[in-house]
């Protein structure tokens, strides 16, 4: 089996994390088919001219990046029509050697609308994976029909979250033709470790309470609610917070609002880590928190579950389908301060062992979600 998989979301030289968990199923699956990778490169004139195609070697994988037209800021309902313009004479070359049996497009938009008009015009079917990209789109009505008509089409849809799919259903996507499989984690990376020595290595605090959060600090994260939050709890309680800038959120707005809250000397702010360096974090703390406003299937929740180590995350994306409660940690409503409070009130008062966390979450490895999403692609084959 042949494999074509798409994704403007794909790791890179100047990002290495970016869509790291694409990456991560498309290597496990490569295990089982003969498989390329597509990652489209935005391109507007005098802005990024760039080489128009670049191919290469990532991790193992066969990488190719071609072009497309893309406006900043106006005309973003054409991305997908932009995006399938582009890319589609480099997909019919590639065809003339290596012919793919499935397009595989990881995100509704523009990758999976995208995929749809290039299957259409060269006659190969496409599967769309749903993650939290699809909750954007529902908010432009042009965007929400163009979503609709590729889903519709679609061989295959696997969504990461029970809610994507019953939002794919509404939309008209065929029941049968839906799959939910969650993300996986790297099992080698994240697993349960030492908590004191990953705190000496981490030149964190041994006497504290730890928090830690494993995120970009946009707004959407949730960041201020939780330092709002923690201003409730005991002075010993700090909040490790591991993620770069993002969406308009940097270490001043975050340091701003601990101020504002009184709890500036409880937040550590150790910026973006390596990724074999997060696991350590997750296994330095007490609890986890991902407290955002919308997510797909928030690899954070997963990476600390198999860490051993205990979650209290908002009630978005897959969290239902992934954080088995009161087993592994608790689920509060997004955007409220107090039941966020006393999640983790509830959280840090309860004594956790890793290895009872790590069995609640019943977590699987990225190699057992590619098994899975293999089943769906042999149906279609």
């Amino acid at each position: 089996m042949k494999i074509l998989s798409f994704s403007y979301c794909f790791p890179n030289e100047t990002n290495p994390n970016w869509g790291i968990f694409v990456f991560q199923r498309i290597k496990a699956l490569s295990k089982f088919a003969d498989l390329q990778v597509c990652s489209p490169v935005p391109w507007f004139p005098f802005l990024a001219p760039g080489k128009k195609i670049v191919h290469g070697i990532w991790k193992g994988l066969e990488v190719s990046r071609p072009r497309f037209f893309y406006t900043p800021k106006i005309l973003k309902n054409n991305d997908a029509r932009f995006y399938a313009r582009g890319i589609l004479p480099w997909v019919k070359k590639l065809c003339r050697t290596w012919q793919p049996d499935i397009l595989d497009a990881h995100f509704v938009w523009p990758d999976g609308v995208g995929v749809s008009l290039i299957a259409r015009d060269i006659g190969i079917p496409y599967v769309i994976t749903l993650r939290g990209k699809l909750f954007e789109c529902m908010k432009e009505p042009s965007q929400v029909r163009q979503c609709a008509e590729a889903l519709k089409d679609a061989s295959a849809v696997i969504s990461v979250s029970s809610g994507l799919a019953e939002a794919a259903i509404k939309l008209g996507a065929d029941l049968a033709r839906i799959s939910v499989i969650p993300n996986g984690v790297d099992a080698e990376n994240f697993n349960i470790k030492d908590k004191s020595a990953c705190r000496k290595s981490l030149g964190l605090p041994e006497d504290k309470k730890i928090l830690v959060t494993v995120a970009h600090l946009g707004h959407r994260k949730g960041h201020h609610e939780v330092i709002r939050a923690l201003s409730g709890l005991s002075e010993d309680v700090c909040l490790v917070l591991v993620g770069g800038p993002a969406q308009g959120g940097n270490h001043e707005t975050i340091m701003a609002e601990a101020e504002k809250s009184g709890v500036a000397r409880q937040i550590i702010l150790a910026g973006p880590q390596p990724y074999d360096q997060v696991a350590r974090y997750f296994s330095a703390a007490d609890a986890s928190v991902l407290a955002s406003y919308r997510e797909g299937c928030p690899n954070a929740v997963l990476e600390s579950l198999a860490c051993g180590t205990p979650v209290v995350a908002t009630d978005v994306g897959a969290v239902r389908d992934i954080l088995p409660v009161p087993g592994a940690g608790c689920i509060v409503p997004r955007k409220q301060i107090e039941p966020l409070k006393e999640g983790i009130k509830t959280v840090l008062s309860t004594k956790w062992e890793p290895e009872s966390v790590l069995e609640a979450s019943k977590v699987r490895s990225w190699e057992q979600v590619a098994i899975e999403v293999e089943s769906v692609f042999q149906k279609i084959v």
